[in-house]
Protein backbone atom coordinates (compact mmCIF):
# COMPACT_ATOMS: atom_id res chain seq x y z
CA UNK A 1 0.00 0.00 0.00
CA UNK A 2 2.82 2.39 0.80
CA UNK A 3 4.32 1.58 -2.55
CA UNK A 4 1.04 2.44 -4.29
CA UNK A 5 0.79 5.69 -2.34
CA UNK A 6 4.37 6.57 -3.29
CA UNK A 7 3.71 5.86 -6.95
CA UNK A 8 0.50 7.91 -6.81
CA UNK A 9 2.35 10.78 -5.13
CA UNK A 10 5.08 10.57 -7.75
CA UNK A 11 2.51 10.67 -10.54
CA UNK A 12 0.80 13.69 -8.95
CA UNK A 13 4.15 15.45 -8.61
CA UNK A 14 4.98 14.70 -12.25
CA UNK A 15 1.62 16.00 -13.46
CA UNK A 16 1.95 19.08 -11.28
CA UNK A 17 5.48 19.73 -12.55
CA UNK A 18 4.39 19.39 -16.20
CA UNK A 19 1.43 21.72 -15.64
CA UNK A 20 3.71 24.30 -14.05
CA UNK A 21 6.16 24.03 -16.93
CA UNK A 22 3.34 24.52 -19.45
CA UNK A 23 2.04 27.52 -17.49
CA UNK A 24 5.51 29.08 -17.30
CA UNK A 25 6.04 28.46 -21.02
CA UNK A 26 2.67 30.03 -21.83
CA UNK A 27 3.45 33.01 -19.63
CA UNK A 28 6.89 33.40 -21.26
CA UNK A 29 5.28 33.50 -24.68
CA UNK A 30 3.01 36.36 -23.61
CA UNK A 31 5.39 38.38 -21.45
CA UNK A 32 7.33 41.09 -23.22
CA UNK A 33 9.14 42.76 -20.30
CA UNK A 34 9.47 41.69 -16.68
CA UNK A 35 10.98 43.36 -13.64
CA UNK A 36 10.90 42.52 -9.94
CA UNK A 37 11.91 44.85 -7.15
CA UNK A 38 14.28 42.25 -5.74
CA UNK A 39 16.11 42.07 -9.09
CA UNK A 40 17.66 45.31 -10.36
CA UNK A 41 17.87 43.92 -13.89
CA UNK A 42 14.97 44.14 -16.34
CA UNK A 43 14.28 40.99 -18.36
CA UNK A 44 13.28 41.37 -22.01
CA UNK A 45 11.74 38.50 -23.97
CA UNK A 46 11.75 37.46 -27.64
CA UNK A 47 11.64 40.24 -30.22
CA UNK A 48 11.48 42.89 -27.48
CA UNK A 49 15.17 42.38 -26.73
CA UNK A 50 17.39 45.21 -27.93
CA UNK A 51 14.61 47.59 -28.96
CA UNK A 52 12.54 47.96 -25.79
CA UNK A 53 13.17 49.86 -22.59
CA UNK A 54 11.27 49.94 -19.30
CA UNK A 55 11.23 52.91 -16.96
CA UNK A 56 11.12 51.25 -13.53
CA UNK A 57 10.09 54.52 -11.87
CA UNK A 58 7.03 55.24 -14.01
CA UNK A 59 6.35 51.79 -15.47
CA UNK A 60 6.42 53.18 -19.04
CA UNK A 61 7.53 50.72 -21.73
CA UNK A 62 9.04 52.12 -24.95
CA UNK A 63 9.29 50.08 -28.15
CA UNK A 64 11.56 51.32 -30.95
CA UNK A 65 11.53 50.31 -34.59
CA UNK A 66 7.84 49.47 -34.65
CA UNK A 67 6.46 47.08 -37.27
CA UNK A 68 3.05 45.63 -38.04
CA UNK A 69 3.72 42.58 -35.81
CA UNK A 70 3.79 44.91 -32.80
CA UNK A 71 0.08 45.69 -33.28
CA UNK A 72 -1.30 43.95 -30.20
CA UNK A 73 -3.17 44.50 -26.94
CA UNK A 74 -0.69 45.20 -24.12
CA UNK A 75 -1.75 44.72 -20.50
CA UNK A 76 0.41 45.94 -17.59
CA UNK A 77 0.49 43.71 -14.51
CA UNK A 78 1.61 45.08 -11.15
CA UNK A 79 1.84 42.77 -8.13
CA UNK A 80 -0.14 40.10 -10.02
CA UNK A 81 -2.95 42.61 -10.65
CA UNK A 82 -3.77 43.44 -14.26
CA UNK A 83 -4.47 47.10 -15.07
CA UNK A 84 -6.13 48.78 -18.03
CA UNK A 85 -4.92 47.29 -21.34
CA UNK A 86 -3.62 49.44 -24.20
CA UNK A 87 -4.25 48.63 -27.87
CA UNK A 88 -1.23 49.40 -30.05
CA UNK A 89 -1.88 49.78 -33.78
CA UNK A 90 1.17 50.27 -35.99
CA UNK A 91 0.42 52.25 -39.15
CA UNK A 92 2.59 52.60 -42.24
CA UNK A 93 3.14 56.17 -43.51
CA UNK A 94 1.37 57.31 -46.66
CA UNK A 95 3.41 57.64 -49.88
CA UNK A 96 3.84 60.81 -51.95
CA UNK A 97 0.82 60.84 -54.27
CA UNK A 98 0.64 61.75 -57.97
CA UNK A 99 -2.32 63.30 -59.79
CA UNK A 100 -3.35 61.95 -63.21
CA UNK A 101 -6.10 63.31 -65.48
CA UNK A 102 -8.53 61.52 -67.76
CA UNK A 103 -10.81 63.69 -69.98
CA UNK A 104 -13.60 63.05 -72.45
CA UNK A 105 -13.15 63.61 -76.20
CA UNK A 106 -14.64 67.11 -76.11
CA UNK A 107 -12.43 67.92 -73.14
CA UNK A 108 -15.38 69.49 -71.39
CA UNK A 109 -14.99 67.38 -68.25
CA UNK A 110 -12.11 65.48 -66.63
CA UNK A 111 -11.58 63.03 -63.80
CA UNK A 112 -8.50 63.61 -61.65
CA UNK A 113 -7.12 60.61 -59.75
CA UNK A 114 -4.88 60.73 -56.67
CA UNK A 115 -2.57 57.70 -57.08
CA UNK A 116 -0.10 56.16 -54.65
CA UNK A 117 1.14 52.76 -53.46
CA UNK A 118 -1.13 52.11 -50.48
CA UNK A 119 -0.04 48.54 -49.78
CA UNK A 120 -0.32 47.90 -46.01
CA UNK A 121 -1.33 51.56 -45.51
CA UNK A 122 -4.47 51.99 -43.44
CA UNK A 123 -6.88 54.76 -42.40
CA UNK A 124 -6.09 56.85 -45.48
CA UNK A 125 -7.89 60.17 -46.10
CA UNK A 126 -7.86 61.97 -49.46
CA UNK A 127 -7.81 65.77 -49.73
CA UNK A 128 -8.00 67.91 -52.89
CA UNK A 129 -6.94 71.48 -53.65
CA UNK A 130 -7.56 73.85 -56.55
CA UNK A 131 -4.63 76.26 -56.41
CA UNK A 132 -4.45 76.94 -52.64
CA UNK A 133 -8.14 76.40 -51.90
CA UNK A 134 -9.12 73.16 -50.13
CA UNK A 135 -12.04 71.29 -51.66
CA UNK A 136 -14.70 69.28 -49.89
CA UNK A 137 -14.08 66.16 -51.91
CA UNK A 138 -12.37 63.42 -49.86
CA UNK A 139 -12.34 60.56 -52.37
CA UNK A 140 -9.63 59.17 -54.60
CA UNK A 141 -11.20 60.63 -57.77
CA UNK A 142 -12.17 64.26 -58.31
CA UNK A 143 -14.49 65.24 -61.18
CA UNK A 144 -14.11 68.72 -62.69
CA UNK A 145 -16.07 70.63 -65.35
CA UNK A 146 -14.51 73.06 -67.82
CA UNK A 147 -17.01 75.86 -67.28
CA UNK A 148 -16.41 75.81 -63.53
CA UNK A 149 -12.61 75.47 -63.60
CA UNK A 150 -11.24 77.98 -66.13
CA UNK A 151 -10.00 80.29 -63.37
CA UNK A 152 -7.97 77.50 -61.71
CA UNK A 153 -4.28 77.19 -62.60
CA UNK A 154 -3.54 73.78 -61.09
CA UNK A 155 -4.91 70.93 -59.00
CA UNK A 156 -3.21 68.87 -56.29
CA UNK A 157 -4.09 66.17 -53.75
CA UNK A 158 -2.98 64.99 -50.32
CA UNK A 159 -2.81 61.59 -48.64
CA UNK A 160 -3.18 61.56 -44.89
CA UNK A 161 -3.43 59.09 -42.03
CA UNK A 162 -2.97 59.53 -38.26
CA UNK A 163 0.85 59.28 -38.52
CA UNK A 164 1.74 61.03 -41.80
CA UNK A 165 0.74 63.57 -44.47
CA UNK A 166 2.07 63.85 -48.03
CA UNK A 167 1.17 66.24 -50.88
CA UNK A 168 1.44 65.77 -54.62
CA UNK A 169 2.93 68.20 -57.10
CA UNK A 170 0.40 70.42 -58.80
CA UNK A 171 -0.98 69.33 -62.17
CA UNK A 172 -1.84 72.07 -64.68
CA UNK A 173 -5.49 72.70 -65.39
CA UNK A 174 -6.27 70.29 -68.27
CA UNK A 175 -8.79 72.74 -69.73
CA UNK A 176 -6.17 75.44 -70.38
CA UNK A 177 -4.06 74.90 -73.51
CA UNK A 178 -0.31 75.44 -73.56
CA UNK A 179 -0.51 78.43 -75.94
CA UNK A 180 -2.99 80.43 -73.88
CA UNK A 181 -0.66 81.18 -70.95
CA UNK A 182 2.23 82.08 -73.28
CA UNK A 183 0.06 84.55 -75.19
CA UNK A 184 -0.99 86.20 -71.97
CA UNK A 185 2.60 86.46 -70.80
CA UNK A 186 3.70 88.06 -74.11
CA UNK A 187 0.88 90.60 -74.02
CA UNK A 188 1.66 91.55 -70.45
CA UNK A 189 5.39 91.83 -71.18
CA UNK A 190 4.83 94.08 -74.23
CA UNK A 191 2.50 96.33 -72.26
CA UNK A 192 5.03 96.71 -69.45
CA UNK A 193 7.81 97.60 -71.92
CA UNK A 194 5.60 100.19 -73.61
CA UNK A 195 4.61 101.79 -70.31
CA UNK A 196 8.26 101.87 -69.21
CA UNK A 197 9.36 103.64 -72.41
CA UNK A 198 6.46 106.06 -72.22
CA UNK A 199 7.33 106.89 -68.62
CA UNK A 200 10.97 107.55 -69.59
CA UNK A 201 9.92 109.92 -72.40
CA UNK A 202 7.55 111.83 -70.14
CA UNK A 203 10.24 112.12 -67.48
CA UNK A 204 12.77 113.50 -69.98
CA UNK A 205 10.20 116.02 -71.25
CA UNK A 206 9.52 117.25 -67.72
CA UNK A 207 13.25 117.54 -66.96
CA UNK A 208 13.80 119.47 -70.20
CA UNK A 209 10.90 121.81 -69.38
CA UNK A 210 12.39 122.48 -65.95
CA UNK A 211 15.94 123.16 -67.23
CA UNK A 212 15.19 124.95 -70.51
CA UNK A 213 12.10 126.87 -69.43
CA UNK A 214 10.07 125.64 -72.36
CA UNK A 215 8.87 122.40 -73.90
CA UNK A 216 11.24 120.51 -76.18
CA UNK A 217 9.05 121.07 -79.27
CA UNK A 218 9.41 124.83 -78.75
CA UNK A 219 13.19 124.68 -79.13
CA UNK A 220 14.84 125.29 -82.50
CA UNK A 221 17.96 123.33 -81.53
CA UNK A 222 18.27 119.53 -81.62
CA UNK A 223 18.67 117.30 -78.54
CA UNK A 224 22.37 116.70 -79.30
CA UNK A 225 23.11 120.46 -79.30
CA UNK A 226 24.08 122.22 -76.09
CA UNK A 227 21.41 124.92 -76.39
CA UNK A 228 18.69 122.25 -76.31
CA UNK A 229 19.08 121.75 -72.55
CA UNK A 230 19.76 125.42 -71.61
CA UNK A 231 17.37 128.31 -71.26
CA UNK A 232 16.81 130.26 -74.52
CA UNK A 233 18.86 133.46 -73.91
CA UNK A 234 19.71 133.97 -77.61
CA UNK A 235 16.15 135.04 -78.33
CA UNK A 236 16.38 137.70 -75.62
CA UNK A 237 19.70 138.99 -76.99
CA UNK A 238 18.30 139.13 -80.53
CA UNK A 239 15.27 141.00 -79.26
CA UNK A 240 17.52 143.54 -77.49
CA UNK A 241 19.66 143.94 -80.60
CA UNK A 242 16.63 144.56 -82.77
CA UNK A 243 15.33 147.15 -80.32
CA UNK A 244 18.64 149.04 -80.36
CA UNK A 245 18.81 149.03 -84.14
CA UNK A 246 15.27 150.33 -84.39
CA UNK A 247 16.02 153.18 -82.01
CA UNK A 248 19.12 154.11 -83.99
CA UNK A 249 17.20 154.16 -87.23
CA UNK A 250 14.53 156.37 -85.70
CA UNK A 251 17.20 158.72 -84.36
CA UNK A 252 18.72 159.06 -87.86
CA UNK A 253 15.40 159.93 -89.37
CA UNK A 254 14.83 162.62 -86.77
CA UNK A 255 18.23 164.20 -87.54
CA UNK A 256 17.54 164.27 -91.28
CA UNK A 257 14.19 165.95 -90.68
CA UNK A 258 15.74 168.63 -88.47
CA UNK A 259 18.43 169.46 -91.03
CA UNK A 260 15.89 169.85 -93.70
Amino acid sequence: MWQSVFVLAALLALVSSQAEMKLQKKMALNIGVQWETADPEVTYYRHFKGRTSLNTSTGAMTIRGLNRNDSKLYTPEINSIETTPTLLTVLAPVPVPKVTASCNEEKSSCTLTCDGNLTDVELVIYNWKSDDVSLRNSSKDHHVEKEESLSVKEFSCQLENPVSLESSEGIANPFITDTTPERKVNINTGLMVFLSLLGAVVLLAVIHRWRAGMWFFQKESMPWEADFWSKDERGSRDAETNGTTTRRERGGDDEETAMT
